[in-house]
Order: structure tokens, then sequence, then C-alpha cells
């Protein structure tokens, strides 16, 4: 028997209806099928809805409950929707990639959107074709990268509203692109069947490339296991999911790994959570979550308990690590979107000792929410890394100095005491049998066991 992961027993379940979003009307179900469809931060979600227009519900997390029959304020983005983010380092920013080939970039009011907007902060210029997706750089502020039809990959400053890069060698459709956690890397994967990294301040050509995928029905890409290795979710050439992963430096020799998937239409869309390497993954229109801890060695991929919805679902995003609740041992929690309804679902992990906090579980957390350094530092060489926080709370102690158990005195059944022995014999063992039972005089009680330890912190 191999390994087995130690969130093997994962539990996902749909939070209370109190705090579900609902009577959402008109969702636009035609994204492309590698965009998530939808978009969260800790403060909001972006819905794109099916009206004229290109229109977007932006809806506050802090207001649960039944959307308005009457009147719901949207982002008027004016063409259908291909893609759209939140900027992660200001959550009131919102990027949406149109069908016009055009980047437009909202800035929704402080408390949440009252009236339509239809005037975008900015409107970025240069593809020539629908763009695919588009994805903030994660570390420096205000740095966006798109892929197009066009068959280019373009970065843009923010705080000039200008292309910054043009990355070119692709030779077919752009199925999804990834930033490495560091930020210096960008992978990509492609229906011309190959994946590839760039180094896009040093090079507009691919510095490595490797077979990919064998199916051309999607596929997307998401960084794994430190920035080392990366994973990409496609089809081979049976039209069956599958998961490949790679090696950065080894991309030529192809994956490492391979595992498949089931055989359905929709591209999995993967969420991966790197303090503890948990890979979560989900189509449009299905109804499991399957879930993945990835190890940097055979057999790279544990499988877990999947979670699954009463009905299918159209999407799922991801808040922030400081929305799960430790003390529950919660290690991710997730928005699932529905036909009319956004849901919150906690993954949970069965703990005994949930009076302690579950420090094996739950390491210092990056601060992903704030940049490390501007574009144009990144731009001109310079490199950051985030910060990282506890998430402990001050009244918890960690499992890891959880004090170890007494091991209780095993007596044998009076039954024992009673076989061949003279009535005087019977009654004196006996009697000894009840007194062991309620407990010798003799035996130390539990807190002996425990050094460091006052007298007066022990109940009487």
């Amino acid at each position: 028997m191999g390994p087995s992961s130690k969130f093997r027993h994962i539990e996902g379940s749909v939070r209370h209806r109190d705090t579900h979003i609902t009577n959402l009307k008109a969702l636009n179900l035609t994204t492309p099928g590698e965009s998530d469809g939808f978009c969260t931060n800790a403060q909001r979600v972006a819905v794109p809805l099916s009206t004229p227009g290109g229109q977007i519900a932006v809806l506050e997390l802090s207001k649960p409950g039944k959307i308005s029959d009457t009147f719901l304020p949207t982002v008027q983005n004016t063409v259908n929707v291909a893609d759209l983010c939140w900027d992660p380092f200001n959550p009131r920013r919102l990027a949406v990639a149109g069908e016009d080939a055009k980047i437009r970039v909202w800035t929704v009011p402080e408390g949440g959107l009252t009236e339509t907007l239809t005037e975008p902060d900015l409107l970025l210029q240069g593809h020539t074709e629908k763009i695919y997706s588009i994805r903030f750089h994660p570390l420096a502020s205000g740095l966006l990268v798109s892929s197009s039809y066009d068959l280019t990959v373009r970065l843009w400053d923010l705080g000039t509203g200008q292309e910054v890069k043009v990355l070119s060698g692709h030779q077919d459709q752009i199925f999804g692109l990834g930033w490495s956690p560091d930020g210096k890397l960008l992978a990509t994967v492609c229906k011309d069947g190959k994946v590839r990294v760039y180094d896009p301040r040093k090079s507009t050509a691919p510095v490595e490339e490797g077979p990919g995928p064998g199916g051309h029905r999607g596929a997307r890409v998401v960084w794994v296991c430190k920035g080392e290795y990366f994973l990409v979710s496609g089809f081979d050439s049976n039209s069956q999911r599958e998961l490949s992963l790679y090696s950065v430096g080894a991309l030529a020799s192809g994956p490492l790994a391979t595992t498949e998937g089931d055989v359905s239409p929709s591209t999995l869309i993967p969420f991966y959570d790197p303090d503890t390497s948990l890979l979560f993954l989900t189509g449009k229109g299905d109804t499991r979550v399957c879930i993945y801890e990835i190890v940097p060695e055979q057999p790279y991929f544990l499988e877990c308990s999947s979670f699954s919805s009463q009905e299918p679902h159209k999407g799922l995003t991801f808040l922030p690590k400081t929305a799960c609740d430790v003390r529950e041992v919660e290690v991710a929690r997730g928005l699932i979107l529905t036909k009319t309804t956004i849901e919150p679902v906690a993954f949970k992990v069965p703990r005994v000792k949930k009076d302690f906090f579950q420090d094996d579980l739950f390491p210092e957390t990056a601060v992903w929410w704030e940049s490390s350094l501007s574009s144009s530092d990144w731009l001109a060489g310079s490199n950051g890394k985030h910060r990282t926080i506890k998430l402990r709370p001050s009244d918890m102690a960690p499992v890891s100095e959880a004090p170890k158990e007494v091991p209780v005195k095993k007596y044998m059944p009076s039954s024992y005491y009673l076989e061949e022995k003279t009535d005087e014999q019977k009654k004196d063992e006996l009697l000894s049998a009840m007194v062991a039972k309620l407990g010798n005089i003799d035996d130390p009680l539990p807190q002996d066991g425990f050094e460091g330890v006052d007298e007066d912190e022990w109940d009487d």
C-alpha cells in the first residue's frame, strides 16, 4: 500500500443558507470553458450576466441574502465578457477581457455598487483578436498578462496604461497561462500540443518547451510545490480528462506523472493551496470536486475524499486563507456558483483534539493580497517576496505542544477473580477487584504525568 495524505478524509460542506446569495438571474454561461466564469476576493464577487451590454453583477459578500428583483447595479462592459479577475492588491479594481480584443479596468466604489458603472478607468488596446484569458502578476502591483486568439501573450502596465511586452512562439490557440509563485516565470499550455515557459524580462520567446496534452479541447495550468513544478489539466487524445505534472527545467522529456480523470466535455479548472499542497479540481456543469495532495516525489498525486454538490455547479472559486475557521480545522473555503445562487463551501479535516490549533495543517500563510514591489521595479529586474502571517488564534495552544495522555491502567474483569477459589478467597479478591476498579490510592493522578503545570490549574 502506497503513502496516503493526512488530508485524505477532508470533508466539504455547504455553509448555512444565511450565508448564501440567492435569486441570481440571467447568468452568462458563454464565457470560455477555461475561464473560471466568475471571480471573488475577500470582499466581493463579480458574476457576468447574459443581459445585453456585457453586464457584470458585483455583489458584496458581507451582504448575503436575496438579490432584489427590481434593481441590480452592474458594471456595463458594453461587450461580452471573455474573462475577468480582481486585482489581488486592490479589492475594488476589476479587469475584464472583452470579445472585442480590449481589456477594460473598472473601480468599484467603496462599500460596493449602488449604481451602474458605464465608463472604465482604463481601456487597454493592442490585441488584434478576441482575448482568451487575463491574470494579474502575483507580486508586482499593476501588472497584467493576457492571451489572445492572435497567438500572442501581452504584458500591461496599468500605471501607464501601456503594453510593455509581447511574447511569441505559439502556433495555435493559447488555452491557459499561469505565473510562477515568485513571479519570475510564466507557463502556457497551447492547442498546438506544447507547454511553454517564458522568462518575460529576458526574452519574448519561450525559454523552455515540451509536449503538452494530446487532446485539443482546452486546458489549464497551475504552479505547485513551491514553483518547482506545474500541473496541466487537459484532455488526452480520447477526450478523457487528465492531469499532468511537469518539472520546470525538464519540460522536453514530457510530464513526470499523469493521472486519468473521467470523461466529460468541460475543462477541469484547478485551484492550488500552497500551504497544504492541496489541489481542488472541478469543471463547469460538474457535481463533483476532486481533491489531491500534490507531493514532489512518487506517486505525486495523493487522492483525497471528494465533495459532491446536489446540482451541477457553474463554477468554483476560493477565498483567501484568512476566511477559514481554523478552530473548526477548515483548510479552504470556496464559493460555488449555481444557476441562481452563490454558496460558500467549507473544506475541513476531521481532528480529535480540536481544542488545539492544528499547526501541522496551518503553516504561516503568504499575505498574497499585498504587493511586494511596483510594476516598474519588476520590469527593471527587481524581485519580491510576500511576507507571511500566523493563523493561530492567541487563545489556542498548538497541537504539537499538547500534553501526552497518560496510559490508562487495565484491570481484569471480576469474573477472572471468581474462578476455582474458596469462598473466603472469592470474597477477598472480589473486594480487591472492586477497590481496584474505583482506583487505587497509590496510582498516580493524571496531572502527575505532566510537567510545568501548576497545581491550581487543575479542576477540583
